[in-house]
């Protein structure tokens, strides 16, 4: 795998409290998983929003498709309840 440098800015406490926590050799792979698990926290959160905007767009399609259905499901509901019980 490809490695890039970069140069971030961090508060003192967070840069202190990390590198108390977390070996030399360990830091840059728990700032890569890290940002990884952000981003894909990121993607989850707009594919949700965007799950979201579109059942509320299909919403009138589906009554619609339901108002036309409707009639249909309660006459075989009526033809299934006439039905003799099986014995």
């Amino acid at each position: 795998m490809r490695l890039v440098k970069r140069t971030y800015v961090f508060p003192p406490s967070i840069l202190d409290e990390f590198e108390r926590t977390v070996g030399a050799g360990e830091r840059s792979a728990v700032l890569a998983r890290l940002v990884q698990e952000w981003l894909e926290m990121r993607k989850r959160e707009q594919l949700r929003r965007d799950i979201i905007a579109g059942c509320r767009e299909m919403a009138e399609v589906y009554r619609d498709v339901e108002r036309e259905y409707h009639s249909l499901e309660e006459e075989v509901q009526h033809a299934i309840e006439k039905e003799p019980a099986s014995r």
